[in-house]
């Protein structure tokens, strides 16, 4: 009997490998056309709260100048441009943070991407948002972050599959109300 269950452990697979898919994509919010044609909008303006001040009622400004900003269920819908369309959509996100008084801080929250294909992606992300003040005075200070973002395929040609990524954000302001995303990532079909 032993010699049976060594050769049943000998002939049995110890591992598949999942197909995997590499991408790069373009993630676009600009409702107001800052950066060129309009893209997105905007569900629902955040929650804030000013741990320590009054906010201003000022969407750009949201909390006095030096003062921190903690955002909650910011909603809003960008575009996703991907080099291969089962990442390419419209995409819901939910966005929270906790600014110091550079507007730096954690930012986390969902997404959702209804793909032009059918099916979606639904995941989470988070990252760290930074100021970045360019050594050429003439050039306007901006904010970046790296985001990791995963999630999950459902229906579609999506179905079971799951995504790993990151974003490299660009904001020109202190509240993300425009962005750029520049993302690279991976796609595993399990099936």
């Amino acid at each position: 009997m032993p010699i049976l269950l060594l050769v049943s452990a000998l002939t049995a697979p110890t591992s598949f490998a999942a197909d995997k898919i590499y991408y790069t994509a373009i993630e676009t919010f600009d409702p107001l056309g800052l950066l060129g044609p309009p893209v997105g909008e905007v569900l629902a303006p955040p929650t804030v709260k000013c741990p320590g001040h009054e906010p201003t009622g000022n969407p750009e400004q949201p909390c006095p100048v030096g003062s921190r900003t903690h955002t909650r269920n910011f909603v809003i819908v960008s575009r996703v441009d991907a080099s291969d369309p089962i990442l390419s959509g419209m995409m819901t996100v939910v966005l929270n943070g906790n600014m110091d008084a550079n507007a730096e801080g954690p930012v986390w929250g969902t997404f959702i991407i209804a793909l032009d294909s059918g099916g979606t992606w639904e995941g989470t992300w988070q990252g760290l948002r930074v100021l970045v003040i360019p050594e050429d005075p003439e050039e306007d200070p901006y904010w970046t972050a790296t985001l990791n973002v995963q999630g999950k395929g459902y229906g579609g040609m999506v179905d079971g599959m799951k995504m790993m990524a990151t974003d490299d954000i660009f904001t020109p302001t202190p509240v993300p109300i425009a962005y750029t995303g520049f993302i690279e990532g991976r796609v595993i079909d399990p099936n």
